[in-house]
């Protein structure tokens, strides 16, 4: 049986507000009825926290806890994680930036804040402007060549002394059944296709280290189950893994009045076989030239 961390959270003053895009999809994997992306953005968020047991690995949780430290969210989308980060600690200020403002919700707690911008270009901050630099499921929006500028970018807004924390799929599934190999060759021809690189995460830390302001770069993944594994998070993984496949068979040959029962089946191989990807964390405190 799963467990539901959905709730309301709170602002400074103690009211409550409802934080929209991420507590459409609880753990327990039921959605409430809003938009389908939400609701998956949420659950992968709330999948995420919970097997890494924590909204972020960085060695700043007693920082933010006093508080006066300035986080920003590159690639926010709905900003999941940064409501969660401004209720745990309400004392810290938060700025996310994403290409799309029509994501941003307008119910929001005083100490975050919105911006429009390309995070593949020059960041709109000044140099040294925050304490925290957070980046998370990228890896299929960046292609191979940005990701290089987006580090140094990300490096130059953050103070010496302060962390930058990456957490990123590795965009291939282990354990694979024959099923889902079959139906997935296509999707992955296109993924490549638009020079995004599956294994990123592998040159993350190469990468890191290229800037010269990062030396001891600490590296963590974690499984995350495609099909639903006897664990607290079966369900959760069901739903999230319905909507993978869904979106791997659309790319295949197989019918739309044939998708449900394939996922059923892709579902059936997945527990059979135990597929699941790595999800990946990379954290370092960035120090003088």
């Amino acid at each position: 049986m799963g467990i539901t961390l959905s709730k309301f959270r709170k602002d400074k003053k103690g009211a409550e507000f409802d934080a929209t895009s991420q507590y459409l999809y609880t753990l327990t994997g039921k959605a409430k009825v809003y938009d389908r992306e939400h609701e998956n953005i949420a659950l992968r968020h709330n999948i995420v926290r919970e097997i890494f047991n924590s909204n972020f690995l960085s060695p700043i949780h007693s920082e933010l806890k006093a508080g006066g430290l300035k986080v920003l969210d590159v690639g926010c989308g709905f900003g999941t994680w940064l409501f969660e980060m401004s209720s745990d600690f309400p004392n810290s200020s938060y700025i996310g930036v994403d290409l799309t403002p029509q994501l941003f919700t307008a119910t929001r707690p005083k100490n975050v804040d919105f911006l429009t911008a390309n995070v593949t270009e020059r960041l709109p901050f000044n140099d040294d402007s925050f304490d925290f630099v957070f980046i998370r499921n990228m890896a299929y929006d960046i292609q191979e060549s940005q990701w290089k500028f987006l580090i140094q970018e990300c490096t130059r807004v953050l103070k010496t002394g302060g962390y930058i924390e990456i957490t990123e799929a590795e965009l291939r599934a282990l354990n694979c059944g024959p099923l889902l190999q079959k139906l997935s060759k296509k999707f992955f021809e296109y993924i490549t296709s638009t020079k995004v690189n599956l294994l990123i995460t592998e040159k993350m830390e190469e990468i890191l280290i290229s800037t010269n302001k990062f030396q001891d770069i600490a590296h963590y993944h974690r499984p995350f189950a495609l099909g639903c594994w006897p664990s607290h998070l079966r369900e959760a993984y069901r739903s999230y893994s319905n909507d993978v496949f869904r979106s791997v068979i659309k790319f295949s040959d197989v019918k739309e009045k044939d998708y449900d029962n394939t996922i059923k089946d892709l579902i059936n191989e997945a527990n059979k076989y135990r597929t699941y990807f790595n999800m990946h964390k990379y954290f370092s405190q960035k120090i003088e030239a």
